[in-house]
């Protein structure tokens, strides 16, 4: 078999930023593209694993140890932890990729569409991985007004969501208004300042019965309300950090 080292070289550089650039992605590591391209190029010395004659057991940690180090010039060390959760998504992503580029190669696609599928590949991936991670956020909720009326909606689960009512020290939930346009009118609305940036306001809440969240009776929270409507596919309300031990618990 010819092996055309140009194009080996080529297409192991490329496939080494591909992957570290898509682990970045997934787990939002703070890094930029030059430190990506640098580990690539390092990553260069395992196309010397082909020619030289190592046994079995010295093979993989070489290639164990070059993974590492690849690692550890694209993300820095931090911890041990910290690293090996970068390296087990190294891996899983390669295993990933180099399975759907064996199964095209038998297929018998050539390098060049290969090359041009790799990307679409990987971005694909990325989406649905943070479509995972985002989906995993969202509830089934339902309010109960002190009415006993009730609203179903969707919510999510916002880490960025701490607020409190300064007085009584209950979470806040954060529902879109338009989906409050059936309840009528609002009794005793509790006004609670809110800082965010360089913007001041006061928010309007008010006092539920209970809400609902995936069957779980929460007594203890206001409902928000916001004006502005909730950019995230499908959601309705935002649902505050401090419910995250009592949902997650549940």
């Amino acid at each position: 078999m010819v092996i055309y080292i140009d194009l080996l070289i080529a297409l192991n550089l490329i496939y080494d930023f591909l992957i570290l650039k898509v682990v970045s992605i997934v787990l939002k590591r703070n890094t930029n593209n030059m430190r990506i391209f640098i580990a690539s190029i390092i990553g260069e010395i395992s196309i010397l694993f082909l020619v030289l004659n190592f046994n079995y057991i010295l093979l993989f940690i070489c290639k164990i140890f070059l993974a590492i180090l690849l690692n550890i010039i694209t993300f820095n060390y931090k911890s041990i932890k910290y690293t090996i959760y970068n390296l087990s998504y190294f891996y899983m992503i390669s295993i990933i990729l180099g399975g759907f580029i064996y199964f095209l190669y038998l297929k018998g696609i050539n390098y060049i569409i290969i090359m041009l599928l790799i990307p679409i590949i990987l971005f694909i991936y990325v989406i649905l991985q943070e479509n995972n991670i985002r989906y995993q956020h969202y509830y089934e909720v339902i309010i109960t007004f002190v009415n006993n009326h009730k609203i179903k909606v969707t919510g999510y689960l916002d880490t960025g969501n701490t607020l409190r009512d300064p007085i009584s020290l209950k979470p806040i939930i954060i529902v879109d208004k338009n989906i409050l346009k059936g309840i009528g009118s609002i009794r005793s609305p509790i006004l609670v300042p809110v800082n965010v940036l360089n913007n001041h306001f006061l928010l309007t809440c008010f006092k539920v019965k209970n809400i609902s969240i995936n069957s779980k009776i929460i007594t203890n929270v206001l409902i928000g309300i916001s004006e502005s409507k909730i950019n995230i596919d499908g959601v309705g309300c935002l649902l505050n950090n401090y419910l995250r031990k009592e949902i997650e618990n549940d």
